[in-house]
């Protein structure tokens, strides 16, 4: 069967049920409000889809993918922002571009008085001219995107053309949202985390190892099951891992009993390798294809550069690390705060691909990353392959430099030459962290000067200038006969008390630059400011930033980067600042990039914990310890549990070492062996170990190859005069021969048939019961006529399931109560109000509203003898006129 012959539900959904969802989401004030709400439409969903006959993709795809547009990839980017959409939009509509409705769309920002977004204001102008109904459906919006998507591409037709046939088809409601989608600014006040959360909970889980919303949802609806597992795939870009910001004063609160290496933070992009059969493909961290690297060693900047540096039994592998520009001239690595992109090299640029790999998270086949349950490896064992994946190639691929720390000393030498060396900073990480995708704080850290008081060089600069809510600062040159004062950033982030105070002293002192001239001792090169302001007449701003770049846009030679607002000096007289002189000082190396970090002693760090810290080295490589015969010494034995029985001890746990497990199988009669082999009554695990995973899954067609159980049932394992025997609670992996024993005493969900249970092993009976027990939704309808098949017209549980009950101001014990008996609540004014409960308290205006319902309007003794006589009761007796 053809895909055409398919059918997708989805597609037919109509859009304003879609925009009305969303009004309701954006207009719920609590979170879980908002969760609640998008969860109910996706069940409803899936019930509707579960009603269609025939043929179908119940794929919700359609619809998530206009929920959170910021995630497309199948689409290209529409490049639209506020002012293009807006000039569009005029153009779609054949207005005059000087109309006051046309400069309300053109430079809303500048005309927005009100503070509304875009499309609050396109809205605004456009209720009477776009249509009052609409039957467009989520297959007719998806195929507006791809004609926009397609526009940037040079498809036919033009985005006027795509936007004049819109906005002949759409209502205001509906072109609200769209624009939204179009911006990739829902303005939902719901992170992407609890719209995944809403649509199923491993969702966020699958995306991370994925980036790809379409396969998320395959995943999901695929047989209406529910994988356990989500491995990660080639060619599929995985979230990448992030750093914790770690001030380097507080580097004693790392733990002591962990091993930590530290790594050099190069100024670079964040990317992704993956090969498999010597195919190549680049992800940036946001999940994006970048093409000019070269998909194979006849193509691109950087692929054809790889050909043989890889190991002969390399088959596939997924590299994570930074991709930065080589500059052969200067023979220095790139900026960001420099004039180039990385992701768009290209072949005449000054700056070369260049890639520092610092994980790995797939080879030859096998995922790396995740918990151990999941398959992950710690990173110790992934930078042990990392290391003999590829020999480096420098300037074009290389491995990091990693240096094992052993205390407090080695971390702050190792910021002290970052900061001696102009680097970004520092990454720490834990030799034994699995790597989670899109997860802070598993072990990770990053180092700047930035994050620490006393190790960034804060600058006091003047305001000398304003546009647009933004502020241009300055230092002083007073070398000359007369002082200036030079402009060297903008700033415009302030908090809103800030902003205001600061508003409220130098309003009286603007000068608007239209009519009085910028006077000649204020230097702003090329900023154009809509004011400026005497200097005598100013504040002192404490700026802090992460570096200075070269700049020919300013007054200075250099221009902050990643500068904030510290604190708005008052008290510092206007001639106390930052001079040129000084400045020229910060600058003297002359580089395009200039760093505003300083060292700092270990002394200060020590004084910080005021306790000495040491971290031990990580031992020597060693034989494994399941290749190590354990010494026990002698154990009195005083069971005959496990006697004569051999038992192989595969891994430890967080409990008791290995060498206590045996100590403790010895005492029951056992007996430990070092391998597993047909006279192995059972192995027995705690961690799970990469090993012992492999073990788990490792399948024969009859099921498991060896019996598995838990540690902790040997912990736990009685003494007894008899042999013991497994249950399947106890069991990580089961052999078919043990399955079939275990069957003649235990049902298929765990309960045995002649042992009495204990609470624990009966819930967890319940619990896999539950997990085993298929989803069912039912609409009211439904509910109705199982009620009337269970209990005819006398049913003691329910009896108000046709009731939708509005009880303004009533004790909320009677909503309680109400609910328990089947009644739905809402609000006064809802469409689905069927009955409006009065108190003797209810105020007039209660009343008036109610009687405008089209509902019963009730006592609360009707409600009284509902609950009282366990039945529906007529409401006649009980009316309010």
């Amino acid at each position: 069967m053809s895909s055409s012959e398919i059918k997708v539900p989805a597609d037919d959904v109509l859009f304003e049920d879609v925009c009305t969802m969303l009004d309701s989401i954006a207009k719920a004030k609590k979170k879980y409000e908002k969760v609640t709400i998008l969860t109910n439409y996706v069940d409803d969903f899936r019930l509707k889809v579960a009603q269609i006959n025939g043929p179908k993709d119940p794929s919700f795809y359609p619809i998530l993918r206009l929920l959170l547009p910021g995630l497309e990839r199948e689409r290209s980017s529409y490049n639209l922002r506020e002012k293009r959409l807006g000039s569009k939009l005029v153009q779609a509509l054949a207005w005059d571009e000087k109309s006051p409705a046309s400069q309300k769309l053109l430079n809303y920002r500048a005309n927005n008085r009100n503070q509304k977004d875009f499309t609050t204001v396109v809205c605004d102008e456009l209720k009477y001219t776009v249509s009052e109904k609409s039957t467009l459906t989520i297959g007719n919006i998806n195929e507006i995107l791809d004609k926009i998507a397609n526009v940037e591409n040079g498809k036919p037709p033009s985005l006027e053309q795509v936007l004049t046939s819109v906005l002949k088809k759409i209502n205001v409601k509906q072109l609200k949202w769209l624009l939204r989608i179009i911006l990739k600014d829902m303005k939902l006040n719901m992170g992407q985390s609890r719209i995944f959360e809403a649509y199923d909970s491993e969702a966020e889980y699958i995306y991370d190892n994925c980036n790809d919303l379409k396969k998320v949802c395959e995943s999901i609806e695929k047989g209406n099951t529910r994988p356990s597992q989500m491995g990660v795939e080639i060619f599929n870009s995985i979230s990448p891992m992030l750093l914790s910001p770690l001030p380097i004063t507080k580097v004693h609160a790392l733990s002591s009993t962990k091993t930590y290496i530290t790594e050099e933070k190069y100024d670079g992009e964040r990317f992704q390798i993956h090969m498999e059969n010597h195919v190549y493909k680049y992800f940036t961290r946001r999940g994006h294809e970048r093409h000019n690297f070269g998909t194979n060693y006849d193509s691109g900047m950087l692929t054809p550069l790889l050909k043989n540096c890889f190991a002969p039994n390399v088959k596939s592998f997924i590299l994570d690390g930074e991709m930065m520009g080589w500059n052969e001239d200067e023979e220095e690595f790139g900026s960001k705060g420099m004039n180039f992109d990385v992701k768009a090299l290209k072949d005449h640029s000054e700056f070369k691909p260049s890639f520092c790999a610092f994980d790995l998270l797939y080879y030859n086949g096998v995922p790396l990353v995740g918990l151990p349950e999941k398959g992950g490896l710690p990173l110790i064992k992934r930078l042990e392959i990392l290391d003999e994946l590829f020999v480096d190639i420098p300037q074009v691929l290389f491995h990091s430099k990693r240096e094992t720390v052993r205390d407090n000393s080695d971390i702050v030498a190792a910021f002290n030459k970052s900061v001696d060396e102009e680097k970004e900073g520092i990454t720490i990480k834990d030799t034994e962290s699995y790597y989670l995708a899109n997860r802070r704080n598993g072990g990770w850290y990053k180092t700047k000067g930035e994050y620490t008081k006393s190790t960034i060089q804060d600058l006091d600069l003047l305001i000398i200038g304003k546009r647009s809510g933004r502020y241009y600062v300055a230092c002083l040159d007073n070398s000359g006969v007369s002082p200036r004062w030079l402009c060297m950033a903008g700033v415009g982030h302030l908090s809103a008390a800030a902003r205001w105070a600061l508003n409220s002293r130098l309003q009286p002192h603007w000068r608007r630059r239209a009519v009085h001239p910028t006077p000649d001792y204020l230097q702003f090169n090329k900023q154009h400011v809509e004011y400026w302001i005497p200097p005598e007449k100013s504040v002192v701003i404490q700026m802090r930033a992460s570096e200075l770049v070269k700049s020919d846009k300013y007054g200075t030679p250099y221009t902050l980067r990643f500068q904030r607002v510290v604190k708005v000096r008052y008290d510092k007289p206007v001639q106390d600042i930052l001079t040129f002189r000084e400045f020229e000082e910060i600058v003297a190396s002359d580089s395009k990039v200039v760093k505003l970090n300083k060292t700092i002693s270990s002394d200060s760090i020590d004084s910080v914990a005021n306790i000495p810290h040491k971290r031990r080295v990580k031992k020597p490589l060693q034989v494994a310890e399941q290749f190590r015969m354990q010494n026990t010494g002698e154990v009195v034995v005083k069971s005959k549990a496990l006697l004569g029985r051999n038992i192989c001890i595969l891994s430890d746990d967080e409990d008791c070492s290995k060498l206590e497990l045996i100590k403790i199988l010895e005492a029951h009669g056992g007996k430990h062996t070092e391998h597993y082999g047909v006279d192995t009554w059972c192995c027995v695990a705690g961690r799970l170990t990469y090993y012992v995973k492999n073990l788990i899954e490792l399948k024969t067609n009859d099921g498991s190859k060896i019996d598995i159980v838990s540690s902790a049932w040997l912990r736990n394992l009685p003494d007894s005069d008899e042999l013991c025997s497994l249950s399947p609670f106890d069991m990580l992996s089961v052999k078919r021969e043990t399955r079939l024993k275990m069957s003649l005493h235990y049902d298929k969900f765990g309960d045995s048939y002649i042992q009495f249970l204990n609470v624990d092993i009966l819930r967890k009976c319940f619990e896999k019961m539950e997990s085993e027990k298929p989803l069912i939704y039912l609409t009211t309808q439904e509910k109705f006529k199982v009620d009337k098949a269970l209990f005819s017209d006398n049913n003691p549980y329910s009896y108000l399931r046709c009731c939708f009950l509005a009880l303004p101001n009533s004790d909320s014990i009677y909503a309680i109560r109400a609910k328990m008996y089947g009644a739905n609540l809402c609000d006064l004014n809802s469409e689905n109000v069927t009955h409006i409960v009065l108190s003797k308290m209810a105020s007039n205006e209660d009343k008036m509203a109610a009687k405008k319902c089209e509902a019963f309007v009730v006592s609360e003794e009707w409600l009284d003898s509902c609950l009282r006589e366990g039945r529906h009761v007529s409401e006649k007796s009980f009316l309010i006129h």
